[in-house]
């Protein structure tokens, strides 16, 4: 992450604190309380008694001290219990309806929060998810707004308590004493001098401890997902040092937080007893010559002990005030984030794609560093175009600009001689099919995956589907048919069966132009026959660009592209490319001749050339 974030109209530096920007950031927060403006108002209202009953009590003692020590009245003792139990109950219904208006709108401006990143995360490029590790984007999109669900409002909350309580106290001691008083509060109010101070450096450690906290999650994920990997090569020993790394990390950081803060405690008191000891001592001492009644110096005492505590309070609020500026930066920086891949003013819609024409076609995802460049050719309607070549030349990428899940850094692609930054992203989409060597299924049935490819699709529509991509004996197979469990991104499936659910979703989509993204490159070969026959199936009548596949796929192709190092180095047919003695040609007599007169074994393409 860089140390300079955009918030949406201002410059943000987790590691220093400016007050201007501090109130813009807090005030931005405070916006998300307005559709909840009728039940913050009433746990205001309720807060307001429940804090001024402090400045009541301590007035209170003052006159029953002294009918108690000049009149010997105690009679008046009769009625204390009753009183406190009532102020007791008044105190505890106040703050029962405080407390839950203020949880219920901290918990709906969390979901709100997460709502709107979720939102505005999955219309992000594919470019930007490749800049965050899986921790840093669950800190941001998940923890962050957890952080501030309470903060918002009980900061906000127990400032309008404190401060009535320290309002009420306060008109106590100016009332007992005023000269006594302007002493009192400005030593107690000392306290919040080592607060601010204090708070500025807590917030820096919390940014650090974040990206501790983004760290760890990421291991853990990354431990999740690959446990297959782990205990196959027998990493179990690496990957707990791995974490057990970015815990210590973690600790550390939140240990330093510790440490900063938990001397401010024993110096608060120290101030606050040295503050009450001299006003004890100097209201001794009035008490004697009889300038003060005993009963005045009670009320006092009383109100001052009282009133350490809504200053303690006040000064703690700014220091958290201060910690959750930092969550609230980086979640209004995921929300002003901007996707590469904003629709024009006036998009553009068609009846279907003709053609796809990439111009002078350039992409880089880090300045400098071109993936492809000088990519120029014409894909019209019906041809099968396959790419070729080294691993990394930038076959996957090329593909991927096509739906427009990334931009292009130079040139231009053209859908039916429109610039394909001027066409309707959402209308691009619905226009393509994709099959991909990681077909990637939801947490759900067959029935819900295949209808990912159409969410109203027809039971009849999904039944040709599934005929089409060779699933029908498998579903008459399993005891729940369509409606069997796949499992986390279908772990209850073979490798075969989940390509053949991602390809019934591509029958189910029927959209004229098709992406084959090495669909069969890690299957067996008996799995490999079926998809196949599929996708021989799927591919009749549609503009297919196809990355690597068999041999009677890549020969039945209009056009053959071999991609080196981003840029196309040969093109032509099958025919072609072997006459031309290139590299396709060297590829074909090194793995093709041997396997193309058995047309059920699968060809294998070298990983150095996939």
């Amino acid at each position: 992450m860089h140390a300079h974030t955009n918030t949406g109209g201002f410059s943000v530096d987790p590691k220093k604190s400016n007050l201007a920007t501090d109130q813009a950031l807090y005030l931005r927060l405070l916006s998300y309380l307005k559709p909840y403006k009728t039940r913050f108002i009433i746990g205001m209202l309720a807060s307001v008694p429940a804090a001024s009953l402090d400045g009541v009590l301590a007035y209170a003692v003052g006159p029953l001290t002294d009918r108690m020590v000049k009149f010997h009245d105690y009679s008046i003792l009769m009625y204390i219990p009753a009183a406190l139990l009532a102020a007791t109950i008044i105190q505890g219904v106040c703050f029962y309806i405080s407390n839950y208006c203020n949880y219920y709108i901290g918990t709906a401006i969390s979901r709100d929060l997460r709502l709107k990143l979720f939102s505005q995360v999955i219309k992000m490029d594919l470019a930007y998810f490749k800049r965050f590790t899986t921790g840093e984007l669950y800190s941001r999109y998940v923890s962050d707004p957890g952080t501030l669900q309470q903060a918002i409002v009980t900061n906000l909350q127990d400032f309008v308590i404190q401060l009535f309580s320290f309002l009420g106290l306060a008109a106590v001691l100016m009332y007992r004493n005023w000269i006594f008083a302007f002493v009192a509060i400005a030593v107690i109010s000392t306290i919040v001098v080592p607060l601010q101070v204090i708070s500025k450096r807590i917030r820096k450690l919390d940014h650090d401890s974040n990206q501790n906290l983004a760290q760890m999650i990421s291991v853990f994920t990354e431990a999740m997902w690959s446990s297959k990997l782990i205990i196959g090569f027998q990493l179990e020993k690496y990957q707990t040092k791995r974490f057990e790394k970015a815990l210590r990390n973690y600790f550390s950081t939140s240990m330093r937080i510790l440490k900063t803060g938990t001397w401010l405690k024993p110096l608060m008191q120290l101030i606050a007893a040295a503050g009450i000891s001299g006003i004890v001592v100097i209201g001794a001492v009035q008490v004697q010559s009889g300038k003060m009644t005993p009963g005045d110096l009670t009320s006092f005492i009383a109100a001052l002990v009282l009133l350490f505590k809504p200053v303690k309070t006040l000064g703690n609020i700014f220091g958290k005030v201060q910690r959750i500026l930092a969550p609230a930066e980086r979640v209004f920086e995921k929300l002003d984030a901007k996707s590469n891949l904003a629709e024009c003013q006036n998009p553009i819609s068609m009846d279907r794609i003709n053609t796809i024409e990439f111009q002078d076609v350039q992409f880089e995802y880090v300045p400098g560093k071109p993936v492809l460049r000088n990519i120029n050719f014409t894909a019209k309607m019906g041809e099968i175009i396959a790419l070729v070549g080294q691993s990394g030349g930038g076959k996957s990428t090329l593909v991927d600009l096509i739906p427009r899940f990334m931009d292009v850094t130079g040139g231009q692609i053209l859908v039916n001689g429109v610039d394909i930054r001027q066409v309707s992203t959402e209308w691009l989409r619905s226009q393509i099919a994709i099959v991909s060597q990681d077909s990637m299924l939801i947490d759900g049935t067959i029935r819900e995956n295949i209808l990912l490819g159409r969410l109203d699709a027809t039971d009849e529509e999904i039944r040709e589907a599934v005929r089409l991509a060779q699933l029908s004996e498998l579903i008459a197979s399993l005891p729940q048919g369509l409606e069997t469990p796949t499992g986390k991104n279908g772990a209850l499936l073979s490798g075969g069966q989940r390509q053949r659910i991602a390809i019934a979703r591509a029958f189910l989509r029927d959209a004229p132009l098709l992406i084959l993204d090495e669909a069969t490159s890690a299957l067996d070969n008996e799995s490999e026959a079926l998809v196949q026959d599929a996708l021989m199936t799927i591919m009749q009548g549609r503009t297919v660009f196809v990355i690597a596949h068999r041999l009677s796929t890549i020969q039945c192709a209009n056009r053959i592209m071999v991609i080196d190092r981003g840029e196309v180095i040969e093109t032509g047919d099958h025919q072609a490319l072997i006459d031309l003695n290139g590299i396709y040609s060297k590829l074909y007599h090194l793995q093709f001749r041997f396997l193309e007169s058995n047309e059920s074994q699968a060809v294998v393409i070298p990983a150095k050339y996939r």
